[in-house]
């Protein structure tokens, strides 16, 4: 075998072992970080403050359910009535079947409506732009969709159409 045909193959080993190596380490960090995450909110009993002249202000007086009000209210019935604590299990779940490579495709197919759910919940209903956690939906003009506030877009000149 001419010696340009063994570094080929060397190279197409290291290739293929590098990408092995990180498709492995990738999966293992996406399956602990939902065990983690579902495990911090199976044993997790706090529920989202609400205050009272918050619910008689946004709701009663501004007949509105715009966050933090609405959201926190939200939450905390998913929490006692044992919604959140369904979502963490099944969290739970598929990061072990992820772990399993036998089993990894079926539990990162299982994972996706997981994470749409929680990703659209927070880009539509959790509005609030200036929290940290929150993406910079403005940019999307989303948030015009959920609350009476207008938020304008970065690029708009002031020109209406």
């Amino acid at each position: 075998m001419p010696p340009n045909l063994k570094i080929m193959e060397k190279s197409k080993i290291m290739k293929r072992l590098i990408y092995q190596t990180m498709h492995a380490v990738l999966s293992i960090v996406v399956a602990l970080f939902f065990i983690s995450k579902g495990y911090g909110k199976l044993n997790s009993e706090k529920l989202k403050p609400i205050e009272k002249n918050q619910i008689i202000n946004t709701i009663i007086e501004n007949n509105s359910y715009e966050a933090p009000v609405g959201y926190n209210i939200v939450m905390n019935t998913f929490k006692s009535s044992g919604f959140l604590d369904m979502i963490s299990i099944i969290q739970i779940l598929l990061g072990i079947l992820i772990l399993i490579p036998i089993t990894r495709l079926i539990g990162l197919l299982a994972l996706l409506p997981v994470i749409f759910n929680i990703f659209f919940m927070h880009v539509f209903f959790d509005n609030r732009i200036e929290h940290p956690s929150c993406i910079n939906k403005s940019s999307f003009k989303l948030s015009s969709f959920n609350s009476s506030r207008v938020v304008p877009h970065p690029f708009d000149l002031g020109y209406e159409q």
